[in-house]
């Protein structure tokens, strides 16, 4: 009896090519129709006199943390203690996603002090102050609109990506 019978050799030539055949299809598919966002993750500085209502004391800062089309961020005074940015940073109260370079932030504005970090809405129940944050980027600038949740209208801003303060793995 012999170990390499026809069948069974016919058998494994196949699976084996058709293997190949699918792994070089589905690579050639990947290769031609997906690509991966650019990346938009940094501070942004927004000057406050396009802000909307209570943000308008101060410039804040839009920090975007991003992991493919998902993006966390938080919304931050210019002047921020260490403590602070090191919560918001492990802990931000924004998320959204990035979809062909259109952004979509939303949720709370715990870091910002010079608002009233809850709203009463026509129903009595106070909630917590929240913001939502639309726009594109376009070559480090992020051209948006900023809503807030006790107010009605719509704020437009531009913003420019700042370059980091510290450069990481160098040594000083």
């Amino acid at each position: 009896m012999s170990h390499f019978n026809v069948k069974t050799l016919s058998f494994y030539g196949i699976a084996i090519t058709s293997v190949v055949v699918l792994f070089n299809v589905v690579s050639a598919y990947g290769n031609a129709n997906l690509k991966a966002p650019a990346p938009i993750g940094g501070q942004y500085r927004i000057n406050a006199q396009n802000l909307p209502g209570c943000l308008k004391s101060e410039d804040l800062v839009l920090d975007i943390k991003q992991s493919g089309i998902y993006l966390v961020g938080s919304l931050l005074p210019t002047k921020t203690d260490a403590r602070t940015a090191t919560i918001a940073n492990e802990k931000p109260s924004l998320h959204g996603r990035l979809s062909n370079q259109q952004l979509s932030l939303d949720g709370g504005l715990p870091w910002i002090t010079g608002c009233n970090n809850s709203v009463e809405p026509a129903n009595g129940s106070k909630g917590p102050l929240s913001v939502k944050i639309q726009g594109s980027v376009n070559n480090k600038t992020l051209s948006g609109q900023m809503t807030l949740s006790s107010m009605p209208t719509t704020a437009e801003f531009t913003a420019q990506q700042q370059e980091p303060t510290e450069k990481q793995g160098q040594e000083h």
